[in-house]
């Protein structure tokens, strides 16, 4: 009860910081940032959405994302591709960050590549770059702002008396001591609560076949939609997981580099070369998948996750027998 109560007063009469939401055009691309807040206390998560529109006939690539962008670590990353507008084709990203780092602090840029949509061109060079800008975060420390108890003077009348001398009370020294602790230990505490909550490629990549599974139920038409979610969402987390350019690569170059890699095993490999192969006939040859097909696709990326999460193992070389 002490604890809570010295963590409500630290935080007790803050100001909130407004959302801050700019939005221009590059490239021919229109660019909308929107964060929850630009004035954070440390370890306060704030969420960071950018909104890219760019014409049909584009297709744009989200940058790798990592647990820690610049200064803040990443505690949630949710990409949404390719989403029709009015306008062409939406390409969202939202970031959960926080920072234990205090002052004026920056979320990176970000370059997002331009490629080309067309069928034809399965692996392309990029045209150009939509580059934005860095966006700027002020983060305070918990034990900012906080009133000094020695500096407060009652207003009285002049008066001439004699003061007279007296010891400070023990008792104030240790309130002050103990308050000073408590609030330490607060911030100790939500440090090390929030640190905990960051997010693995794995937990990232379940976490967006459970919103796809829902989806599917929800909008049973746009199969081939779906289908293309799920080839970006599982390359984009082998990108994640095992830093390889996944997402720039076919189904036939992709399966080659897990195998030259041994990343994951074999039984893996060949469910995986089936889903793509099955996304790719969906994309290029116009193969209409039912519901069933698209749902059992998703249940057998989600059961290769395991598998694929596990650290590598070096491949040990057997000596020759002369």
């Amino acid at each position: 009860m002490i604890v809570s109560g010295a963590f409500i007063f630290l935080f007790a009469g803050l100001t909130q910081a407004k959302p801050f939401k700019t939005s221009y055009s590059q490239q021919g691309i229109e660019v909308s940032i929107s964060m929850s807040t630009t004035s954070v206390r440390v370890a306060e998560p704030f969420t960071v959405t950018y909104e890219l529109t760019s014409p049909s006939d584009q297709k744009l690539v989200w940058p790798a994302v990592a647990d820690q962008l610049g200064p803040f670590d990443v505690i949630e990353s949710n990409d949404f591709f390719d989403i029709p507008v009015d306008s062409g084709r939406m390409w969202k990203r939202v970031l959960t960050l926080e920072s234990i780092q205090s002052g004026n602090l920056e979320v990176p840029p970000l370059a997002v590549n331009i490629i080309s949509s067309d069928s034809s061109q399965v692996q392309s060079e990029p045209l150009k770059a939509v580059n934005i800008a860095a966006q700027p975060v002020t983060v305070s420390s918990v034990l900012e702002g906080r009133a000094d108890p020695t500096q407060f003077r009652d207003i009285q009348s002049v008066v001439d008396v004699e003061v007279p001398v007296e010891n400070t009370s023990p008792w104030t020294t240790w309130g002050v001591t103990g308050l000073g602790v408590i609030s330490l230990a607060c911030v100790a505490f939500v440090v090390m609560a929030v640190r905990g909550r960051s997010i693995t490629p794995e937990k990232w990549l379940l976490q967006q076949l459970d919103a796809l599974l829902v989806r599917v139920s929800e909008n049973p038409t746009d199969n081939h939609q779906h289908i293309t979610e799920l080839t970006e969402m599982t390359k984009h987390f082998l990108d994640l997981q095992y830093d390889i350019p996944a997402s720039q690569q076919t189904t036939h170059e992709l399966l080659q580099l897990l195998t030259e890699r041994n990343i994951g095993s074999a039984q893996v490999r060949d469910e995986l070369n089936k889903v793509m192969s099955l996304a790719d006939e969906a994309k290029f040859a116009g193969l209409d998948l039912s519901v069933d097909e698209l749902q059992t696709a998703i249940r057998t990326v989600r059961q290769s996750v395991p598998e694929l999460s596990k650290p590598l193992v070096p491949a040990t070389t057997i000596p020759e027998v002369a």
